[in-house]
């Protein structure tokens, strides 16, 4: 699977990104935000099949027009009027769209993205799928160490006696 994200659409359409953009660098630092979060919330092994698109216009000074961190391609539209027209070219490349996960509440970009037969996904939806999915995992992990609250594990910690103890009190 690819994951093609529209960079300042997530930032700017998300609840959970938006900060106080008031100060010179908040911009800068909202992407720095932006993609701590996606590092956070999907898989390692989808980051490195993972590409960040940001307009360029407001690309920060001194970094190339495409690199990447911690495994996630970022790519700045330098050479296009619009990151929207490089996100729509890589899907129109894409050599099989099917594989293809585009997260933008842009409407054009969803229209070119699902007549390719890509999957498409708004902002909000998609952090909250990314969100749910993290929790379903650590709720998994902690069954595994034993530190799910089941109530199986908990009727088994239960000794002899203290059933006994227990029937006691509520007569039977």
């Amino acid at each position: 699977m690819r994951l093609l994200i529209d960079g300042y659409n997530l930032l700017f359409q998300s609840v959970a990104l938006q900060q106080d953009m008031n100060n010179k660098n908040a911009l800068r630092q909202a992407r720095g935000r932006l993609v701590s979060l996606v590092l956070d919330l999907i898989d390692e092994s989808v980051r490195s099949r993972t590409m960040i698109v940001f307009d360029a216009k407001e690309a920060p000074p001194g970094l190339p027009a495409r690199y990447q961190d911690r495994g996630i391609e970022i790519v700045f539209a330098r050479d296009w009027d619009s990151a929207d027209e490089l996100i729509q070219l890589e899907i129109r490349k894409h050599p099989t769209p099917k594989l293809l996960t585009v997260v933008s509440s842009d409407h054009a970009i969803h229209r070119k993205a699902l007549a390719r037969g890509a999957t498409v996904l708004d902002c909000d939806d998609w952090i909250d799928e990314q969100l749910n999915q993290r929790e379903r995992r650590r709720q998994q992990e902690a069954s595994v160490d034993g530190v799910g609250d089941h109530d199986d594990a908990k009727q088994r910690e239960v000794s002899e006696s203290e059933k006994s103890e227990w029937l006691d009190k509520f007569g039977f």
